[in-house]
């Protein structure tokens, strides 16, 4: 034992003669940190689903849309069967949306939405679709994430988006006032429909205390429905701007007035306009236009669009005019040069119920319809009900380009059994002409009923 004391004394005064000091028992590991405690959401019914936390720098909705048509034609049989007639108007019923919704807020900056349609009809490639052959897939429709509060652009948005053209598009296709969009919707998409939605980078932003607003975008111009497009080139480029010279949302009154241009590379060198039925019994594939110039060989399209509204109490006011150009055009092998087209609409709305619609000031679009009093058997509630009218054309024919002009008169009833269904009934008078087959003209009526749900 003496021993061992005297090497231990030994070896500690040699480490003291060193600087170092003998070894001392390691020190106890320190806990590890708290992981950093999750979002805590509350769960509310705002019009949909919502999971938000108190500070609201959370948010998320889960939604989805339903509408399902019925419709009924009549037109003369020249306009549908002779030598570059239209087709067949035929009835039917359809389901026009299906689409399930998610979108929200994270951490405050981010805002994203992703939204898939479930009602798109896809035919087989080079065969003519028949109800035989259409089958249906989810599609993306609205996928994008958009960072706010950047400085100067005001909001970054990247991914699968509507371009900043045209009011009547930017409103949601869940609120329309009526069952469909006018032909100036469908003679703004590329040479094949794409659901009104491209993949791109855009900023936006208000100014001057939300009175206006500004939207540019560059896109990769597209014609397909599933999000993607590939070729050479193939861009476009989209601006908006729009102001509030009078705006009293107290008193429910407004104007807006605005304008559009879009510049676009075409999708394999071609530029097709055309339009649909303001009334439609059956998926895309099967929906024959009724004005179409087919596919035209051109170097660039360029698109003008201006829009106003205004807003009184009850009655509302809007309208647009587009002027799509098509430059360098090339039909059998003869140089066409630029070949301008047009069409407008003009409508108005009155709420006979009492209510008034209202403006989103953050991009220029209507807000959801709020009745006053919903529809209940219950309580005697009235919904909301409103009567709508609507004057559109659409003319494609033009400089040795015969793909029609199209008239229109559209009628309609919206009843609003609470601010998620809705059910609308359109009557539809439409009047076509000035083919490259004089014989082929003639008016089409229609008249479609829709059960609108979304939430």
């Amino acid at each position: 034992m003496i021993r061992f004391v005297c090497v231990w004394a030994a070896v500690c005064a040699w480490a003291a003669r060193a600087g170092g000091q003998p070894p001392a028992d390691p020190p106890p590991p320190e806990a590890p940190a708290a992981a950093p405690a999750a979002p805590k959401f509350d769960i509310t019914w705002d019009n949909g689903l919502f999971f938000r936390t108190k500070d609201k720098d959370y948010v998320v909705h889960l939604g989805g849309v339903a509408q399902y048509d019925a419709v009924w034609y009549s037109a003369p049989a020249a306009l549908q069967l002779f030598p570059g007639g239209l087709g067949r108007f035929e009835d039917g019923a359809t389901p026009r949306r299906l689409r399930l919704i998610s979108e929200g807020t994270i951490a405050r900056d981010y805002d994203f939405k992703l939204e898939f349609e479930f009602a798109n009809g896809i035919g087989p490639a080079g065969a003519a679709p028949t109800p035989a052959n259409i089958f249906f897939t989810p599609a993306p429709l609205d996928v994008w994430v958009t960072v706010k509060d950047v400085p100067l652009v005001g909001n970054v948005r990247v991914g699968n988006q509507k371009e900043w053209f045209s009011l009547e598009h930017l409103n949601s296709g869940r609120l329309l006032e009526f069952i469909e969009r006018s032909y100036l919707f469908d003679a703004t998409q590329p040479s094949a429909f794409n659901n009104g939605r491209t993949p791109g980078v855009s900023v936006f932003r208000t100014w001057l205390d939300d009175r206006v607003f500004t939207g540019f975008g560059a896109y990769k111009n597209m014609s397909n429905t599933f999000g993607f497009g590939s070729g050479d080139g193939e861009y476009a480029l989209t601006g908006r701007l729009t102001g509030l010279p009078v705006y009293r949302p107290d008193d429910k009154v407004l104007v807006h007035v605005g304008g559009a241009f879009s510049y676009r590379d075409p999708v394999g060198g071609q530029v097709r306009v055309r339009a649909r039925s303001n009334l439609r019994s059956s998926p895309l594939p099967l929906t024959n236009p009724v004005v179409d110039t087919g596919l035209l060989s051109a170097d660039s399209q360029t698109l003008f669009n201006l829009e106003a509204a205004a807003v009184c109490g009850p009655v509302t006011l809007q309208g647009e005019y587009l002027a799509s150009v098509a430059d360098g055009v090339r039909v059998g092998g003869r140089e066409l040069g630029s070949i301008p087209f047009q069409g407008f609409y003009a409508e108005g709305l009155v709420f006979l119920t009492g209510e008034s619609r209202t403006w989103n000031t953050e991009t220029a679009t209507f807000n959801r319809v709020i009745p006053k009093r919903n529809f209940s058997f219950r309580e005697c509630g009235p919904g909301a009900v409103e009567l709508a009218a609507r004057v559109s054309g659409l003319d494609l024919t033009r400089d040795g380009v015969f793909g029609g002009r199209v008239r229109s008169v559209t009628l309609g009833v919206n009843w609003y059994w609470n601010p998620n269904v809705r059910v609308q009934a359109n009557y539809d008078y439409a009047y076509r002409d000035e083919s490259a087959n004089p014989a082929v003209k003639g008016a089409v009526h229609a008249f479609g009923t829709r059960l609108a749900l979304d939430f």
